[in-house]
């Protein structure tokens, strides 16, 4: 009898235990503060270029992750990125601090070989669009995503199912339903019924112990806000080396990314822009690593002469990144732009220099590989 009871009482609280667990999420945060020095964010220029970011010292992002097993059927993921906003208001800048919710998704995968997604998420367009502002290997994201997406990147609220191809390799199809009311102009289009569809096929290989490599191809499309249609199209293809032996102390990648963008406005000719990045990174040590990165971004028949002229954008960035430990992480970077907007000196050249510190605490997930 007393045989019995205990094991009652043993099985209550482990099942107590195990109920508490599924339901209580699991807790990070994130601080990324930023120095910034350019020649375009002089606090003579920024009332006139469409970034408003003044140079100096700033907490560029805060973000907050929660995220738990419901039950054993689904997943809830919540990311809120607290962030200041730079406004002109009148002769000077104003800072308004906001708070958004990044992600909001419940996931499933009930189905074998089958993800579901549900909630506001980063479509899967590309590599870097999928990226929160963290995980950026360069302090800015391409041009071709910050001009063609916006500052956030294409995120909408919608639906998303990743299928798990039957190959020898990884290889995933990803369809995408997105309500086409976000922040993207591109996509925000004021007819009800409207939506955004996309379509995202990753294909993962091992060349060698050693080696891997991955290329990606993205399409979407949908209305935007002149009532006409937008299409987005992108491939992406990135090599990952890191010997079996030794690997904690060197490595290399090279990633390419191109994006590609053709908006729709009655009675005047489509706009045309297209962007290429391509960067490289080589750790020479078990902290250390030393980057590269060269990105362009290509405007033609621009319904927005002043925030997207008609030009060839070109950048170069180089940059070395410190990492104490997987919670911590220093990088130093150089920038030179030239094309695209001007300062109020009439400058065409843009050059800057980055110093940022990066912080997180708590069980924050894995990145995508």
């Amino acid at each position: 009898m007393r045989f019995f009871a205990t094991a009652i009482l043993l099985l209550s609280a482990f099942t107590g235990q195990f109920a508490f667990a599924l339901n209580s999420p699991n807790v990070s945060a994130n601080a990324l503060f930023l120095m910034r020095n350019s020649n375009f964010h002089k606090d003579d220029a920024n009332l006139t270029t469409p970034d408003q970011t003044p140079n100096g010292f700033d907490l560029r992002e805060t973000e907050v992750q929660l995220y738990s097993d419901v039950d054993p059927y689904s997943r809830l993921n919540l990311v809120l990125s607290i962030s200041p906003k730079y406004q002109v208001d009148g002769s000077s800048v104003s800072e308004k601090w906001g708070i958004e919710p990044e992600e909001a998704t419940v996931e499933s995968n009930v189905i074998q070989d089958v993800t579901l997604k549900l909630g506001k998420f980063k479509a899967f367009l590309g590599k870097h669009n999928t990226m929160h502002t963290h995980a950026f290997p360069f302090i800015e994201a391409p041009l071709a995503n910050t001009k063609l997406l916006g500052d956030e990147g294409l995120n909408d609220t919608g639906l998303s199912a990743a299928f798990l191809l039957p190959t020898n390799w990884f290889s995933e199809l990803t369809l995408q339903y997105l309500r086409g009311k976000g922040e993207n102009s591109e996509f925000n289009s004021p007819t009800p019924a409207s939506s955004v569809g996309l379509v995202h096929y990753k294909n993962l290989n091992d060349l060698s112990d050693d080696l891997t490599m991955e290329i990606g191809l993205s399409y979407a499309q949908g209305g935007n806000s002149y009532r006409q249609t937008t299409t987005l199209s992108g491939a992406d293809l990135t090599f990952k080396w890191r010997p079996s032996s030794g690997g904690k102390y060197k490595s290399l990648l090279w990633s390419t990314e191109y994006l590609s963008r053709r908006q729709g406005q009655a009675s005047v000719a489509d706009e045309k822009g297209s962007g290429l990045a391509s960067w490289v990174q080589f750790q020479f040590a078990e902290r250390w690593a030393a980057l590269y990165r060269y990105d362009n971004l290509t405007v033609k028949d621009t319904f927005d002469s002043t925030n997207l002229p008609n030009d060839l954008w070109e950048r170069h960035s180089v940059g070395l990144n410190y990492t104490t430990s997987e919670f911590a992480a220093f990088k130093l970077e150089l920038n030179q732009r030239h094309g695209g907007t001007v300062n109020s000196s009439f400058e065409t050249t843009e050059r800057s220099i980055f110093l940022q510190a990066n912080f997180t605490i708590g069980a924050h997930p894995a990145h995508s590989y």
